[in-house]
């Protein structure tokens, strides 16, 4: 099956199964889009569907289905960017948090392979809408300040840790930055990235703004 066949199967359970209650969790969505979003106190909140077509003959479903969940905020971003000494749109951060389901309902990367029509529906009907109203939504609704996700990074939960610890330092620091917890940004700063080299010249920008080079 195409791909472009499959995504519009998708969106159409997404629209029967998921669309009512999301929506009655604040969340929007666009007729052929495969996202939800909603704005939450100090963040934008997403949720995110992905479905291709299987390569392999061996694998006998009509494609693979994935969820990310994504955190974003332009006043971290402007912050992050500007730290990091950002020169043009490409350098910039544009991203707080973006992960697999699998990182917040357990340790590894969560698909689906549906065998058939008939089953990418019930997958969506059953097995999705319960993550999404059971695990999802409450993990969101628990995360929706600043110092909530600082509360994860500080406790290392993994999710937090999606990319590289160099960037994932760096948008702790700046969130830190904004809520004015400056000794602690600094802390982070000096931790991370004084004593690797290579962190060093990636983000002496960074060190310099809090004076640690």
């Amino acid at each position: 099956m195409k791909a472009i066949e499959l995504k519009n199967i998708m969106q159409k359970a997404i629209e029967d199964y998921l669309l009512p209650n999301l929506e009655k969790n604040g969340f929007k969505w666009k007729r052929g889009s495969s996202r939800f979003q909603r704005e939450k106190n100090d963040f934008e909140q997403s949720i995110l569907f992905f479905i291709s077509p299987s390569k392999y003959s061996d694998d006998n479903s009509i494609g693979h289905i994935s969820i990310m969940v994504r955190f974003n905020s332009k006043d971290v971003n402007n912050v992050a960017s500007t730290l990091k000494g950002a020169k043009n749109k490409l350098e910039q951060i544009d991203i707080i948090v973006n992960v697999d389901l699998g990182l917040i309902v357990g340790f590894h990367a969560i698909d689906w392979r549906p065998l058939s029509i008939d089953d990418l529906n019930r997958i969506f009907k059953e097995d999705i809408t319960d993550l999404i109203l059971n695990k999802i939504v409450p993990f969101l609704d628990e995360r929706s300040k600043i110092q909530d996700l600082l509360n994860d990074f500080e406790n290392k939960k993994s999710y937090i840790f999606w990319t590289s610890n160099g960037e994932v330092a760096l948008r702790a620091i700046a969130m830190y930055s904004i809520v004015g917890k400056s000794e602690i940004a600094k802390k982070v700063a000096t931790d991370y990235y004084l004593n690797d080299e290579a962190y060093r010249i990636l983000y002496k920008n960074v060190l310099s703004y809090f004076e640690l080079v």
